[in-house]
């Protein structure tokens, strides 16, 4: 079993919670709140769609989405399938897929741009093998047809983040440019930020996306990250050099 000599943090909610305390990064959090029946129905009355998550776990277990139908129904999707559910008794159906004794949260949806019309979105790996923070990977992942999460275990498909980027740019390699600057750049500021507060974080797997307007968003900040997604990369090079790091760390 691997052992590891650094810091965990389990809760999306705690880590969003110290975010938001923080001007430069607020601005790229979706809304997010516990869930309850109030919750839930102020933020479907605001936005298009809502994600609701388990706030401990990863993997895209138990996630599910919800949009409204028409005036008195919302679809809501989980990995499995999606069913149509009446307003009256969506909460009820909500809390019946709830996995067994997790608190969940209740987070705004983002419509992600899209490559080959699949939603995808970004991780960006950083590391601490020393005293600065590092980004040293960053991989695209599209979502498998017809799926609400992009990730590799559910289907989800890595593929090399540049020429993502370049399709939403339609080859505009200025542009592309600017978001891989902006995305590294504010990896670093939440890295720091976290690093504040809990002080043993080593690595960071940020899952981040950008929407169809072209604005980015920073969805969760994962501190037990997984990388076996990069090594399904044609270049091993941000798989090695993770590998490499990571063995300093653990």
């Amino acid at each position: 079993m691997e052992i590891r000599r650094y810091q965990q943090i389990a809760s999306k909610a705690l880590k969003t919670m110290v975010l938001l305390k923080h001007g430069q990064v607020r601005a790229y959090l979706p809304e997010t709140k516990w869930f309850n029946r109030e919750t839930l129905f102020y933020m479907l009355e605001k936005y298009a769609s809502v994600y609701i998550k388990p706030d401990k776990g990863g993997g895209g277990a138990g996630i599910i989405r919800v949009r409204k139908w028409n005036e008195k129904s919302y679809e809501c999707c989980s990995p499995y399938g999606c069913s149509i559910v009446a307003s009256s008794q969506l909460f009820k159906w909500i809390e019946q897929r709830f996995l067994p004794k997790k608190r969940y949260i209740v987070q705004q949806g983002i419509s992600l741009a899209t490559v080959h019309g699949r939603p995808f979105d970004l991780r960006i790996f950083l590391q601490k093998p020393e005293n600065e923070w590092k980004v040293t990977g960053i991989v695209a992942k599209i979502a498998a047809p017809g799926k609400i999460v992009t990730n590799y275990c559910k289907g989800g498909t890595p593929c090399n983040a540049v020429q993502a980027l370049l399709s939403i740019t339609k080859n505009n390699y200025g542009k592309t440019k600017g978001h891989l600057k902006e995305i590294s750049f504010l990896s670093k500021r939440v890295a720091k930020i976290l690093n504040n507060k809990f002080i043993g974080l080593k690595e960071l797997g940020i899952d981040a996306g950008i929407d169809q307007q072209g604005k980015l968003w920073i969805f969760e900040v994962n501190t037990r990250p997984q990388f076996k997604m990069f090594s399904k990369l044609p270049d091993l090079g941000m798989y090695r050099q993770i590998i490499k790091n990571h063995r300093k760390i653990i």
